[in-house]
This record gives structure tokens, sequence and C-alpha cells, in this order.
């Protein structure tokens, strides 16, 4: 049974600490749903993850910010959490989010794989509800 919190749970954190692959679900300008793939960052407070301006995701969240997010644990996939809440999107012009994303998924110091001219944005997640398994 799904146990729902206003925070994640010290029982869940070592989801967002892995090298986890989440998706994030926002809502369509037509009304349905779009689901992408996206690597989280956390900070203990915050979930953030990085994206490029250029995606469907951007225009999603700039229209509606509301979103969910599903993650689990790399070792055990009933491990997991979904997160529900709002998004805030910030443009990340010295690509710092980006390559924390390069330090934590690829044990480099810089993200190096965006056309060059690609501008990122680093979306922070306002937590309404946690569920947990």
């Amino acid at each position: 049974m799904s146990r729902v919190f206003d925070h994640i749970p010290d029982s869940h954190i070592d989801i967002l600490d892995s090298k986890c692959y989440a998706h994030v679900a926002t809502l369509r300008p037509d009304g349905r749903i779009s689901n992408h793939p996206v690597c989280l960052l956390w900070d203990g407070k915050h979930v953030r993850f990085s994206t490029m301006r250029s995606r469907q995701k951007v225009r999603n969240l700039e229209a509606d910010p509301r979103l969910a997010i599903s993650a689990a644990s790399p070792e055990n996939a009933w491990h997991y959490l979904e997160i529900r809440g709002t998004a805030e999107l910030a443009d990340d012009p010295d690509r710092s989010a980006i390559d924390a994303v390069a330090r934590k998924y690829m044990g480099q110091e810089h993200y190096d794989l965006d056309p060059p001219g690609t501008e990122r944005v680093t979306v922070t997640v306002h937590i309404e509800q946690v569920s947990v398994e």
C-alpha cells in the first residue's frame, strides 16, 4: 500500500541520490499527457532536472507548471516514489545544472553532448505530494 507525504521521506532519499532515470509527466497544450525520461538532481531540499530550452516539456511547463515524476531504485524497481508538484523554470547560462548531471551520471566535470549554442533550462520542482512504495 502506498504511503503519502508532503516531502521526500528518508526511506526514499536513496533513490534520489542514485543514478536513477526518472520520468516526468507534463500536460501538452491539447490536454494529453507527455512523459519524458530525465536525470534527477537532489540537494536535500529540491528535486531538479536540466533540459534543453527547445524541448516540448519546457513549452508544456511554461503553459502549465504542474508535473509528476516517477523514479525507481536502480536495484529494486518496486522501491519507488512519485512526486507531484509544480515546476519553476530558470535559464542555466553557466550550465551549472547540466554539469552537475554530468558529474553525477557520467563521472565527468562538464556535459559535452549538446550541440553548440544549446540553451539549457533548470527545472526546480516545488513538491506538493509524494507517494512511495
